[in-house]
């Protein structure tokens, strides 16, 4: 991984060994848990809170080596079991550090990640610290959902490079911390808007009104473990879309509706319209859906990434 300077300093009479670290990993037990954890406790952090939002029993055994011995850093909490968000409050409202680090539990922390999370706060108040988590190469050569989730990550990171300004209006949640008082002031998940696929962007804009300031910071360095089959990727790219019509409404001034047509070349442009028609279109996109699935058990290659990208723009426009 390239190693990426920090754009911030802090100054020579400001230090960071006075803010606390609590981590906050919601977790469904995937397979990388271990790894975050074991990697969280040796950069210091004063504690680690596993939200167990879905199969305890799996999160449970994952940190038996920690709950055995009796290490008191790290602490698992159920969580409510509706979403990500719920899970980010529960694990929040446990914690006692002064700046609140948040991983999705696919993503694990690199060397020095919570030294930087701490320099962030250390250096200005009010501050919600936006790590880079690039998708492991691995799994990107391997996987067509994978290379897909890439790119488009890689594009909305340089669009942050470029616009500092749009970090909260197109928050990517799995590697972010705040001051714990700004945690408490601004609550990772609201109520009217209970969608786990689009509520890192619905809590980026609650940020973003609240007057916090996002920075990305490509230094706070995580890896993805993305791992998705195209049809999980494909049922996801849908629920995104509709999530994105109640978010305009919310917020119509901040909130884009996902329509991916104008990215596409013309051919595969009016294939879309063509599953957009009355009778024919449903059979058109069904079609459309099989053929990605079926390319998309391969390795990632032109055809079937281009089937995927299609499939993608074809079932979030059809509602």
């Amino acid at each position: 991984m390239t190693v990426h300077e920090p754009f911030w300093t802090v100054a020579e009479n400001e230090s960071t060994d006075h803010l606390s670290v609590s981590v906050v990993v919601p977790s469904v037990g995937r397979g990388v848990l271990a790894d975050i954890v074991g990697r969280v406790l040796e950069q210091d952090a004063l504690e680690v809170i596993v939200v167990a939002d879905a199969n305890p029993d799996v999160v449970r055994s994952v940190l038996t080596p920690w709950l055995a011995t009796g290490e008191e850093r790290v602490r698992m909490v159920s969580g409510p079991g509706r979403g990500v968000a719920l899970a980010r409050q529960a694990g929040v409202e446990a914690t006692h550090g002064d700046v609140v680090l948040l991983l999705d539990d696919d993503v694990v922390p690199e060397p020095g990640l919570l030294e930087g999370h701490r320099r962030v706060h250390a250096a200005g108040p009010h501050r919600v610290a936006v790590g880079y988590f690039p998708v492991a190469p691995e799994i990107v050569a391997r996987s067509v959902a994978a290379s897909i989730y890439a790119g488009d990550y890689e594009s909305e990171c340089k669009e942050l490079d470029d616009d500092p300004s749009r970090v909260l209006l197109q928050l990517w949640a799995g590697n972010y911390s705040m001051r714990a008082e700004d945690s408490v002031r601004v609550p990772q998940a609201d109520s009217s808007f209970l969608n786990s696929l689009l509520e890192d962007e619905e809590f980026g804009f609650r940020c973003h009104v609240g007057g916090l300031v996002g920075v990305f910071d490509r230094s706070l360095a995580a890896t993805h473990h993305y791992e998705r089959p195209v049809s999980k990727f494909l049922e996801s790219s849908r629920a995104q879309a509709l999530a994105s019509r109640r978010l305009h409404e919310m917020y119509p001034d901040l909130a884009p509706v996902i329509d991916g047509r104008p990215d596409l070349p013309w051919p595969a442009r009016l294939v879309v319209q063509v599953s957009l028609l009355a009778g024919i279109g449903p059979v058109v996109r069904a079609s459309i859906v099989w053929v990605a699935v079926k390319l998309g058990r391969g390795r990632p290659n032109r055809l079937n990434v281009r089937a995927a990208v299609l499939a993608r723009v074809a079932v979030q426009v059809a509602d």
